[in-house]
């Protein structure tokens, strides 16, 4: 209401930040875009795009407070055979949140809709950690502090076809 943007493609993928500031949208055709949102009117304005190819099928927001991941973040399953971590910026005098491309995880992702999500911090695990589901019938755990080579943590496989999405529960 009161708003108006228009995205290169279809909407796929939809999340707020945690305070409810910016509205990220991810398409058919790799754009993220953002948008500030203006909580007591509802109305939305148009901030930034990232085109990162391919369809984007899932976003996922999260503002970090520990050492290894201080910057607020945007998680992004994109195809083909990416996940992406994005450092949330905002940009100077406008406050517009803005992405620069923090780090990228090798995923089996080329057809179906993959979601991803950030684990929980734990504090008798140091670091800072992601999981997605993949089309080669696995769970993948990704350290996001680590460097390339020990980035992968873990692999949940056995599955009965690709895993879709993932979550976690603390209880």
């Amino acid at each position: 209401r009161g708003g108006a943007g228009r995205l290169p493609g279809r909407v796929l993928a939809l999340c707020f930040d945690s305070r409810g500031r910016f509205l990220w949208a991810g398409d058919d055709r790799g754009s993220v875009s953002s948008f500030l949102c203006d909580p007591g009117t509802g109305r939305l304005t148009k901030a930034s795009r990232v085109v990162v190819g391919g369809a984007i099928t899932s976003l996922s927001a999260r503002a970090w407070a520990n050492r290894e991941a201080p910057d607020p973040s945007l998680l992004v399953n994109a195809c083909p055979d990416r996940l992406l971590l994005f450092r949330v910026v905002e940009e100077e005098g406008s406050g517009a949140p803005g992405l620069r491309l923090r780090r990228s995880f090798p995923t089996r992702h080329r057809e179906q809709p993959v979601r991803s999500c950030f684990c929980p911090l734990m504090s008798f695990r140091q670091g800072a950690c992601v999981v997605t589901g993949s089309e080669d019938a696995c769970v993948h755990f990704f350290d996001v502090g680590r460097g390339a080579r020990g980035a992968a943590l873990n692999t949940l496989p056995g599955h009965g076809g690709a895993v879709l999405a993932v979550a976690f529960n603390c209880d």
